[in-house]
């Protein structure tokens, strides 16, 4: 009987050990994500020239398709966390023990796809789907989405194809953030289009996005790298890309205020103030003409640990405040980059 009691005991744990998928999400609506989008080239090079920004919210928990969900509200491709733009698109995510469903959406490369039937195929499947399962062992694969259909060629060839969602579940991994360290559960959701042959699935598409999730954060990065859809291969003239992006959580500036107007005598980068700070600082600077307007800051390594200002400006002079609570003490740079002009100076955080 003892015997029984610990076994008991040991299979309440480890179910206790796996938790609640819902536990990986915030526990109130009102929390906000702020995430760097950072473009792949079709290499999957990360080129962070062209990086943007977004940011989710919380919004409401509500009914949605049948199930209970979650809902968040995003705005992508922002030049900077302080643009004035609406939300534009809406995730929505429901958990249920273990698993957390999202209600998947063909707007991922609707915009790239130049065959409308096969779009309108892929809006077909839009519904819930147990894309996350937290007990599952690690390395272990399951499918959470299939289905075939034809491309029509001419009038009497067509091509018999298959969508299929897979995911597996990858060792824990310890990501570090502007925010910190989180330790995540690591998932890959293989987004696959196949030609199907008989009993053989010949991969046409294979898209492997990485997702890291930590407690009470939910997503703390994920990776979707670039790929082609070439069918010429199949004697099927269609070809389409779908891009790539890295997004990685971010810190947002508090804001950005035009002191004045007036148009200076030059470009110009102030010492911060006070100098040494904590755990936030103001910058000063100035801008002749009107133009697109950089301040980023980096680490004593040369890291960059955050974006004070990235978007275009009027003539005038500007100040910015850092905050650099989630931080280490230490030194640091802020760089400007403005219509030609650059320049670096140092600042010292003490906490």
């Amino acid at each position: 009987m003892k015997k029984i009691l610990i076994l008991l005991i040991l299979f309440i744990s480890a179910y206790s050990f796996a938790q609640n998928a819902s536990t990986y999400f915030p526990a109130a609506t009102g929390y906000k994500w702020y995430y760097k989008n950072i473009p792949l080239d079709s290499l999957n090079n990360p080129v962070i020239a062209l990086t943007r920004y977004r940011i989710d919210s919380f919004a409401v928990v509500t009914d949605y398709r049948g199930l209970s969900a979650n809902v968040v509200r995003l705005k992508d491709n922002l030049l900077s966390f302080n643009q004035n733009t609406a939300y534009n698109d809406t995730n929505y995510h429901n958990f249920q023990t273990t698993n957390g469903w999202e209600y998947l959406k063909a707007s991922m490369i609707s915009d790239t796809i130049p065959v409308p039937g096969f779009l309108n195929f892929l809006r077909g499947l839009e519904n819930w789907y147990s894309m996350f399962r937290f007990a599952n062992a690690v390395n272990s694969e399951y499918v959470v989405l299939q289905k075939d259909t034809t491309i029509a060629i001419d009038t009497a060839t067509s091509a018999p194809i298959r969508v299929k969602v897979r995911v597996k579940r990858l060792n824990d991994e310890t990501i570090s953030t502007v925010n910190g360290n989180y330790t995540c559960k690591k998932f890959v959701s293989i987004y696959g289009i196949y030609y199907h042959f008989i009993i053989i699935d010949i991969p046409v598409l294979e898209k492997p996005d990485t997702t890291w999730f930590s407690q009470n954060v939910w997503m703390v990065k994920r990776v979707s790298p670039s790929a082609n859809v070439d069918l010429s291969q199949f004697g099927v003239p269609i070809s389409f890309s779908v891009p790539g992006n890295i997004y990685e959580l971010a810190n947002p500036s508090i804001g950005i205020q035009n002191i004045s107007s007036e148009i200076p005598a030059a470009f110009s980068l102030k010492q911060n103030y006070p100098n040494p700070f904590n755990p936030s600082t103001n910058v000063k600077f100035s801008i002749v003409n009107a133009g697109d307007v950089k301040i980023v800051v980096y680490d004593i390594q040369g890291r960059e640990v955050q974006t004070l200002v990235n978007e275009r400006l009027q003539a005038g002079t500007y100040d910015v405040t850092f905050d650099g609570s989630r931080l280490n003490s230490g030194v640091y740079f802020y760089k400007l980059t403005a219509n030609g002009f650059t320049d670096t100076k140092r600042m010292l955080m003490i906490k």
